[in-house]
C-alpha cells in the first residue's frame, strides 16, 4: 500500500524530538482536517480531531515526538523492511502509528465508510515522562468510551495487559572543596558520597514487577580539586505501587546514610510520574481489540509492560486505554526498523477498529 509507506516516509522527514513538535503538528492538523475531523489544542499543545458519527465514541492516542537519536532520519527501504540509513534511530516510535491512523481516516472518508464517533489524540514530548499527556483535557475527551494507545514495538495483534507506576528522583549531592593534593582531608568528596550511596542500593531488575536504575550522574570539576557537587537522576517502576513505595524509599534512605557518612548534605527531588494500570480479562476495550484482531486474522498477544505510556495517564483520568503494538522494533536505536507488512497490519487494525 504506497500510499501508507509515503505517509510515513514524509511523517519522518519531519525532526519532532521532544519539545520542537510545531512543524509536525501543522502537518498533522492539516492531515485531520483533510480527513473531515474538525481540530483543536489543549494548554500542553496537544493536537485533537473529532468525526462525528454514530453510537459510541473510541479514542485513537499516539505521540508525535521522537528521541533525540531520530534527528534527521531517512526512511529507506531495505527489501520488505523500512530503516533508517544506520545513522539516526528510524522515528517508527511513534510514527508508523500516526501513519495508520491518518490514512485510516483518509480511508473513511473517501470510501464513505459508517463509523462511530471519533477521538484523535496527538501528544507532544511522550518520550521526556508523558509530558504532554499530565496536559490533557479531559472535558475534550467526556464522551469517549474506552481507547488504544498505539505505542509498544512488536507484531501487531499484541496489547499490553498492564503497566507500571514510576517515580523520578533527582539528587544534588553537596559537598566541600579542596586542593586534592594539598589539603584533600579538609574536603568532603560529593563524588565519594554519590557513589557510597549507588553502590548501596539494589538496581536493575529487583524482581518480576520491579525495576531501577541511576540513569545519570555528573559531577564535573578538575582532577585536582575535592568534587564538592554531584547531580544524580534515578528512576524506579513497579506494577505494584506498594513495591514501588519501598523501592523508592530504599534508594532516598541509601542517599542521605551516605551524605550523612561524610558529613555532606543532599537534596532530593522526588516526583511520582505517573499510575499503574491492569486490565481485567473482561474489560470492554480487551473485547474491542480481541474482535478487530479476529476479523484480521492477527493472532492476539497479551503480556504486562514495565513501560509507560500516555495510558497510563488515560486510565487514571478512567479513560479504559488499551497499549497496542504497532509493528516496529528496536525502537530508540540506530537499529530501528519496521516491515512493510507490520506497517500494514497496524493501518489494517486501526481501521477495523474504527469500523466494527
Amino acid at each position: 500500500m504506497q500510499i501508507l509507506i509515503d505517509t510515513f516516509t514524509k511523517l519522518v522527514s519531519f525532526d519532532s524530538v521532544s519539545y520542537e513538535e510545531d512543524q509536525i503538528a501543522l502537518f498533522l492538523e492539516t492531515a485531520l482536517l483533510h480527513a473531515g475531523l474538525y481540530t483543536e489544542y489543549d494548554e500542553g499543545e496537544n493536537l485533537y480531531g473529532f468525526l462525528p458519527g454514530k453510537g459510541k465514541t473510541i479514542l485513537l492516542n499516539a505521540h508525535m515526538d521522537t528521541v533525540d537519536l531520530a534527528r534527521g532520519a531517512k526512511v529507506v527501504e531495505d527489501g520488505d523492511l523500512l530503516r533508517s540509513d544506520g545513522t539516526t534511530a528510524l522515528g517508527a516510535d511513534d510514527k508508523a502509528a500516526i501513519a495508520a491512523i491518518l490514512v485510516a481516516l483518509d480511508t473513511i472518508k473517501q470510501q464513505k465508510i459508517a463509523h462511530p464517533n471519533i477521538v484523535v489524540l496527538f501528544t507532544r514530548s511522550e518520550e521526556q515522562g508523558l509530558v504532554g499527556a499530565q496536559s490533557i483535557d479531559i472535558s475534550k475527551l467526556s464522551a469517549v468510551s474506552h481507547g488504544f494507545t498505539f505505542d509498544a514495538s512488536g507484531p501487531v495483534g499484541g496489547a499490553i495487559s498492564a503497566a507500571p507506576s514510576q517515580d523520578k528522583i533527582e539528587a544534588v549531592f553537596h559537598g566541600k572543596g579542596a586542593h586534592a593534593g594539598f589539603k584533600p582531608e579538609t574536603g568532603i568528596s560529593a563524588i565519594q558520597m554519590a557513589s557510597q550511596a549507588v553502590s548501596s542500593m539494589n538496581l536493575l531488575r529487583i524482581d518480576e514487577e520491579t525495576t531501577a536504575n541511576v540513569g545519570s550522574f555528573i559531577a564535573p570539576g578538575a582532577k585536582n580539586i575535592v568534587c564538592d557537587k554531584a547531580t544524580l537522576v534515578f528512576e524506579a517502576r513497579s506494577l505494584n505501587p506498594n513495591k514501588l513505595a519501598v523501592q523508592s524509599t530504599s534508594m532516598i534512605d541509601a542517599m542521605r546514610s551516605a551524605a550523612k557518612d561524610h558529613g555532606g548534605s543532599v537534596d532530593i527531588t522526588h516526583e511520582h510520574q505517573y499510575e499503574a494500570y491492569h486490565h481485567r480479562e473482561d474489560a470492554t476495550v480487551l473485547k474491542h481489540f480481541k474482535e478487530a484482531c479476529g476479523s484480521l486474522g492477527l493472532p492476539v498477544r497479551l503480556a504486562p509492560t514495565l513501560g509507560g505510556s500516555d495510558a497510563n495517564v488515560l486510565n487514571k483520568l478512567g479513560i479504559e486505554t488499551l497499549v497496542c503494538t504497532s509493528g516496529y522494533e528496536e525502537p530508540h536505536t540506530k537499529s530501528e526498523y519496521i516491515p512493510k507488512k507490520e506497517l500494514e497490519n497496524l493501518f489494517s487494525l486501526v481501521l477495523e477498529l474504527i469500523t466494527l
